[in-house]
């Protein structure tokens, strides 16, 4: 199975390296393959190791104005540029079976809230999935809960992501 993984490229705290990069290997000794941004940094660089650490195959999908400023990945497979941010995740929505969002920032909640918005009209049937350690996505869990609570949000949404926060639980909900 493809799995999109939405990371930061930013220094964050050891912590999150290092749960991200469990989760990736785990993912990747179970045979599946990482769809993700292709840089060297941050939780994006963790997810990698992870996966590659397991010897699985990884994908890198970016956007041209990354391309001048960003390292990429060693031992990637393969690296697909896109023209821009909304082509990359309309090829990241493409080419995966399941989505993950680690920990992260604005971009990784633009990338996930636009798989949830293909999810809410039926153009996204994979799991999707608010990789929730250390209680990170707790407030946007509850927003979408409040969203959800006062009709914002149509109640069958709720059922098409869940939030975890350990490899086990995630490769339980991918089985």
């Amino acid at each position: 199975m493809n799995i999109c993984i939405f990371a930061s490229a930013s220094p964050v705290d050891k912590k999150y390296l290092d749960a991200v990069e469990a989760l990736g290997y785990a993912l990747g000794k179970a045979g599946h393959t990482l769809v993700f941004g292709g840089y060297a940094d941050g939780l994006m660089k963790a997810a990698a190791d992870g996966f590659l650490r397991a010897g699985a195959r990884v994908i890198g999908v970016t956007a041209e104005l990354f391309e001048a400023t960003q390292a990429k990945q060693p031992g990637m497979e393969e690296m697909i540029l896109t023209r821009d941010l909304s082509e990359r995740k309309a090829e990241m929505a493409r080419i995966s079976d399941a989505f993950i969002a680690v920990p992260g920032g604005v971009g990784t909640m633009d990338e996930m809230f636009s798989v949830l918005s293909l999810k809410s009209v039926g153009k996204i049937p994979g799991k999707v999935i608010f990789y929730n350690i250390f209680g990170f996505w707790d407030l946007v869990l509850a927003a979408m809960e409040r969203m959800r609570a006062e009709g914002f949000i149509r109640d069958d949404l709720k059922d098409g992501y869940a939030a975890l926060s350990t490899p086990e639980e995630v490769l339980g909900v991918l089985s």
